[in-house]
């Protein structure tokens, strides 16, 4: 239990330190929070402040999801610690980003911090996901509809490729997809009035 809750401490802690907040403070003088769609992830910061902008946010907030369970990896594997200690460094750490402790508890949606966990925990499942959501968004380019249905499908992918721990595996990717889908409420609205933006393709 010490080991599940020091983990869980550490992991909040690093996904609380939200990459579009303080990139778009430092460098542009402006708080993303407050432009565009109001989320402080990769997408919003792609659409207000350019790719370039966007691409520093996804790498660190997909680094933070991976460097948690990766280090929660090596604890389990060479310290004995209890496998669900990478869950919890996965779930943690997306929580953190979602409800971020240095920015009054308003950060992003989770999804690039999710994936990075996912790679670190299941690498197989995180290939399968990214997959649907990239197919998903080249389709409708509607970035919300595919992170929803990779949401949806996470915890039974997670369950049938897991050659063990497989239950425990559900519970981890059922809670991630329930965080992410609580944080698309407003893009349910937006997608049931016909409203959702979608992404250009097109170079500009």
């Amino acid at each position: 239990m010490i080991y599940s809750a020091i983990t869980a401490a550490v992991s909040y802690l690093i996904g609380s330190i939200n990459s579009a907040v303080i990139i778009s403070k430092a460098h542009y003088g402006k708080d993303i929070r407050q432009f565009g769609s109001g989320n402080a992830g990769t997408t919003n910061t792609l659409r207000v402040l350019g790719k370039k902008a966007g691409a520093a946010v996804f790498l660190i907030d997909f680094s933070k999801g991976l460097l948690c369970t990766a280090a929660a990896r090596c604890l389990v594997c060479f310290f004995e610690f209890p496998y669900e200690c990478m869950l919890v460094a996965g779930f943690s750490v997306q929580f953190g980003h979602a409800f971020p402790l240095f920015f009054r508890f308003k950060g992003g949606k989770g999804v690039a911090t999710a994936a990075g966990a996912a790679v670190g925990i299941m690498p197989l499942v995180a290939a399968t996901l990214i997959a649907v959501f990239a197919l998903t968004v080249l389709i409708t380019r509607i970035v919300s509809l595919g992170s929803v249905i990779s949401a949806a499908a996470y915890p039974l992918i997670a369950y049938f490729c897991s050659d063990s721990h497989a239950y425990a595996n559900f519970v981890f990717a059922a809670a991630c997809a329930v965080l992410i889908t609580i944080k698309h409420a407003e893009n349910f609205v937006r997608l049931l009035d016909g409203k959702e933006n979608k992404i250009s393709f097109k170079k500009t």
